[in-house]
């Protein structure tokens, strides 16, 4: 403004002091040094705008970067975590790679323990199964002893049902068959001489005996507790309960029961039937057991196997 001042001086001392054509050139140059000067200002204002425009932008730049700073360094404290946490899941996944390898081994030698454990057990069932037909077998054969013991004891009291009530009794223990004979039918007293109905008895016994070659028959002889009274060669009951069952064995052999399927045998006094301390008991005791027992050794051959 001042600089203007003086040019408008200027040039009103140049009218009072030049010509109006140099006065019309000095007033030219005025205007145009005075749009000039706007320029300039304008510029100088342009220019401050832009300077503060880029301050504005200067400080929120700065902002932005002070602002990134902080995240980058919150990045670089995640990352710093991110990587503790990589080397910790790192190690986790070894120490999973060593888990799983030893777990693959243990699933291979389970699956071996397995595959040993089904082929024992597929062993075991075939066994089992070979036991079971051998059970169901051995049963078969015990019913059909049972059966056959059963029709044998019905044949033996058919065959010598002329003899009830006169000392001979036929009855099934243990799976075996008893035909009890006392000694008033079979022997005089202190004698192992069979009488005539004795061996009447024996025959007819026999001609059921010797048709089952499968039977194996014990042949017992029994006395009371009396000492013997006799003489000769025998010395007392063990003698006499022997000599009298070997007497029976021979007569069946004649009848034609085989010698390999019997068996003689003397008890004496020491299997008593009552008591030896009456006349009734005594006689009771006096007596031959044929005691009849069926063929086992198929029974006892599968019994041997399982």
């Amino acid at each position: 403004m001042k600089k203007a001042t003086c040019i408008i001086s200027l040039v009103i001392l140049a009218a009072s002091c030049v010509p109006q054509s140099r006065y019309d050139e000095l007033e030219k140059k005025y205007y145009a040094s005075l749009q000039g000067e706007r320029k300039s200002q304008k510029a100088i204002q342009e220019k401050e705008n832009e300077l503060k425009s880029l301050s504005d932008q200067y400080s929120s730049l700065q902002e932005q970067q002070d602002a990134l700073a902080k995240k980058k360094a919150q990045l670089d404290a995640e990352y710093s975590d991110l990587q503790i946490e990589y080397a910790t899941r790192l190690k986790d996944m070894e120490d999973l790679k060593a888990k799983n390898a030893q777990i693959v081994d243990q699933v291979q030698t389970t699956e071996q323990s397995r595959k040993k454990i089904l082929n024992e057990l597929e062993q075991t069932q075939g066994q089992l199964q070979e036991k079971i037909k051998r059970i169901n077998e051995l049963e078969n054969l015990i019913s059909q002893q049972k059966e056959s013991v059963s029709k044998l004891k019905n044949k033996l009291q058919i065959a010598l049902k002329n003899y009830s009530g006169k000392g001979i009794t036929v009855e099934e223990k243990d799976g075996n068959i008893y035909v009890s004979m006392e000694n008033k039918l079979l022997f005089p007293s202190a004698s192992w001489t069979v009488e005539t109905e004795g061996i009447k008895a024996l025959h007819d016994l026999s001609e059921v005996l010797s048709k089952d070659k499968n039977l194996n028959i014990i042949i017992q002889g029994h006395t009371d507790s009396d000492k013997y009274a006799g003489s000769g060669i025998i010395k007392d009951n063990w003698d006499l309960s022997v000599m009298r069952a070997t007497a029976i064995t021979k007569i069946l052999q004649s009848e034609g029961v085989s010698p390999k399927q019997m068996t003689a045998s003397g008890k004496s006094e020491y299997a008593p039937l009552a008591s030896n301390s009456t006349a009734t008991g005594k006689a009771a005791n006096r007596r031959v057991d044929i005691i009849i027992a069926p063929n086992l050794s198929e029974i006892t051959k599968i019994l041997n196997d399982l």
